[in-house]
């Protein structure tokens, strides 16, 4: 005969683990919050990439605009001189692609091939173009904007950056501006 306290101590042993029900659900749940930790994943890393695309960009439009800035004469400056006020390109040479200026990658020591060459892909996918223009005919500088593109996801993108050179600085629209000698 069992007495009352021999049954307790079997409900007791049966009762320690988990039910098969109760695994189940718990790794449900465990599966749904697996599942949105893994998603979130993605989407910073889609940020992150995103982030280092206009950081570059920023840095390559702030590096053009420093060389336009500084040394205006080794640019061609597309002045029109029928109309002070208008929009003109700038470009490095006569030629310049429609599509914009190919960026050159910085010049650094990289681990392996494999670096240098990922890191080569990586900016030639920037391109820049440059404008200028004068606010009204008797303006003292030239407004200057640098333009970023890239693509990322399917979708054009761009930065850019406005600044002003003297117009005393800038040279004379003739056959020669923009070489840079013999």
């Amino acid at each position: 005969m069992e007495c009352g306290h021999q049954r307790q101590s079997r409900r007791a042993i049966r009762n320690k683990g988990f039910t098969l029900v109760e695994l189940i659900i718990a790794l449900a749940v465990l599966a749904v919050a697996l599942s949105g930790l893994i998603a979130l994943y993605g989407v910073s890393l889609e940020l992150a990439k995103e982030a280092r695309r206009k950081t570059v960009a920023a840095e390559l439009a702030s590096t053009q605009m420093a060389a336009l800035s500084a040394s205006p004469e080794q640019f061609i400056w597309h002045v029109d001189d029928s109309d002070a006020t208008a929009l003109f390109p700038i470009t490095r040479d006569e030629d310049a692609p429609a599509a914009g200026n190919i960026v050159a990658s910085p010049e650094v020591m990289l681990v392996n091939r494999n670096a240098h060459v990922h890191n080569e892909n990586f900016y030639n996918r920037f391109r820049w173009k440059a404008w200028g223009r004068l606010s009204s005919p008797d303006a003292q500088a030239y407004e200057i904007t640098v333009a970023v593109y890239w693509r990322a996801r399917g979708k054009q993108r761009s930065l850019a950056l406005t600044s002003s050179v003297p117009r005393y600085r800038i040279p004379a629209n003739d056959s020669t501006v923009g070489d840079a000698g013999p």
